[in-house]
């Protein structure tokens, strides 16, 4: 209650004084924790977009506007830092990311960001010397890029020679392959016969009619589910080292999609000892939750919820899939693949099913966090929600629907109608590797092109949030925040935009990764922008990104990240 005091009469002397941009008034004779001058402070409020100051006590934000103004907030104790032009921004939002489960470890076949199949083949035996988990010695890994191999599908030959006698699974980096050698499917009882039911793959050779040890969906699950588990220190550890490299992009608050009880364990232990510097919510879900199946047990997880609450853990949303990706050919689609034998793609819901469960998940209080890929799964998704709303009328539980590969063009009105929040992952929308290697010849030139409508979302008036999926992709913001401008590879500046009509300015994205964000986690009276009363999660960057090229944006850096008012990350100086 002291704090809650402190706050509006500060509040009331800032507003007599011209809202923090002139001086400030007698009645304010408290001091700041912190202040930040000498910056270009991008506030993100549309009535006063820039400052060159901020003063923190706290852990809020107590005062925004000019330097002098920001003196009479100094004290003996005061931290002052110069922030010498650098610009200050709200900490960045990553409204679906795979992250907070942990990233890998050295106990782990780490494929990320691997380039060619050569250079995977190299890592994969330098993996032969991991311990590996289990009595049986697993190897455990993922992020191999699925583009590497046509349709996703590698073979199970390259591990059957380096690992005969010891069991492998590598998840791909789109999350929706896993790559598996014979000792594994052994283990599993994987067989040419296999059913891996209606929403899964188990990839034959044509020519033996074996499994090639490529696994799509949920086939994904007849492996994953028999995996040991991890011991509970190397899960702390492993979140512990995602923490720290989302403070080091200067990411503050995160989405967390598709955790189950024994994923979202180690935040809560985290939470309880004062180490979960980051705001969180979890979108849950079950790794049993095979797609087109909800039964009593997975709607009474859904109901205990709330044994997990912690502070800057929220966990009142939901993740459902509407479909699978349309690199291994699982997106569900309007108008067939190219290859006939994949027609539509799979519809892992009936549209009456997805209507009957956005209405309960809704009157359970839960955000709708839907996985959609292909313009059948969106148009499926956007159905349930218009649904749901004729059911129970607007609530406030901030559905979205994330990827968005593809939308049709009647469709894109329909997130602003029903306010459904657009969550795409903005690093995906030039021509890279996967859209030359897999889209194209999946799709076709045409729909490629088309792909990730972000600008005519938000000129139909849909609320645009930025993500990035990883660790399928990069989880830097910056990087994205420059493709969505320019629709051009960011490490190199060339090539064809994939459709020029698609770009949106740099206030337009940056609202994306900050106060849309925060919108979408139901904070954004609490953080998302630079005001008084608001947290003090804000990032610093090097260059102002409004006084440089576009191109130049990606070649920025985060110099420190603040957290509750506390540097919890600070860039070495060389």
């Amino acid at each position: 209650m002291a704090q809650n005091s402190f706050i509006l009469t500060t509040i009331s002397a800032i507003f007599i004084s011209g809202c923090g941009n002139a001086e400030v008034n007698e009645a304010v004779t408290n001091r700041a924790d912190r202040v930040f001058k000498n910056g270009a402070v991008y506030t993100v409020e549309a009535d006063n977009e820039w400052a060159q100051a901020v003063a923190i006590k706290d852990g809020l934000i107590v005062y925004v506007g000019n330097n002098d103004g920001a003196n009479e907030w100094i004290g003996e104790e005061t931290d002052v830092t110069d922030l010498a032009d650098q610009m200050l921004l709200p900490g960045f939002h990553d409204s679906h990311a795979h992250v907070l489960i942990g990233v890998a470890t050295d106990t782990e076949c780490d494929l990320i960001r691997i380039e060619t199949v050569e250079e995977v083949y190299k890592k994969l035996e330098a993996c032969q010397s991991l311990e590996g988990f289990g009595p049986e010695k697993w190897i455990i890994g993922s992020g191999w890029a699925d583009y590497l191999w046509p349709n996703a599908e590698p073979n199970k030959d390259i591990l059957d020679q380096l690992f005969p006698d010891r069991p492998v699974y590598l998840g791909s980096s789109f999350g929706h392959s896993g790559w598996v050698n014979s000792k594994a499917m052994e283990i599993a009882g994987i067989t040419k016969d296999t059913d891996p039911g209606d929403d899964g793959v188990v990839v034959l050779d044509p020519v033996t009619g074996e499994p090639t040890g490529a696994l799509h969906d949920a086939a994904m699950l007849l492996v994953k589910n028999i995996l040991p588990e991890m011991t509970p220190e190397h899960r702390l550890d492993s979140v512990r080292a995602s923490i720290d490299m989302v403070h080091s992009l200067g990411v503050t608050a995160v989405i967390e999609p598709g955790l189950d009880a024994a994923m979202i364990e180690p935040l809560v232990a985290l939470a309880d000892a004062g180490e979960f510097k980051v705001r969180a919510l979890a979108s849950l879900s079950t790794i049993n939750w095979q797609p087109g199946v909800f039964d009593d047990e997975i709607f009474a997880f859904l109901e205990s919820r709330e044994q997990w609450r912690r502070p800057n853990l929220d966990v009142d949303s939901v993740k459902i899939y509407m479909d699978g990706v349309i690199e291994s050919n699982t997106g569900a689609l309007l108008e067939p693949y190219e290859d006939p034998v994949h027609g539509l793609g799979p519809r892992f819901y009936s549209q009456e099913d997805v209507n009957r469960y956005f209405t309960k998940f809704d009157s359970m209080g839960l955000q709708v966090h839907v996985h959609a890929i292909g313009d059948a799964g969106i148009r499926i998704a956007l159905n349930g929600y218009e649904a749901m709303i004729n059911e129970n009328g607007p609530s406030d539980n901030r559905h979205h629907m994330t990827h968005l590969q593809l939308i049709t063009e009647e469709d894109i009105p329909r997130f602003g109608e029903y306010n459904v929040g657009a969550t795409f992952q903005p690093l995906w929308s030039y021509y890279d590797p996967a859209a030359i290697e897999l889209d194209i010849p999946a799709i076709g030139e045409k729909r490629t092109h088309d792909m990730y409508p972000i600008g005519s979302v938000h000129r139909a008036g849909g609320r645009i949030n930025g993500a990035s999926d990883f660790f399928v992709t990069d989880m830097n913001p910056l990087l994205a925040i420059e493709v969505a401008i320019t629709r051009q590879d960011p490490y190199t500046n060339t090539g064809r935009p994939l459709k020029e009509s698609e770009r949106v300015d740099l206030e337009t994205i940056i609202r994306a990764y900050t106060i849309n964000g925060a919108y979408t986690m139901g904070l954004d009276d609490k953080q998302g922008t630079i005001k008084v009363g608001k947290r003090a999660d804000l990032v610093v960057l090097n260059k102002n990104l409004f006084d440089i090229p576009t191109y130049d944006i990606s070649d920025t850096f985060v110099t420190m990240t603040i957290f509750d008012g506390e540097t919890v990350y600070e860039k070495a100086k060389k």
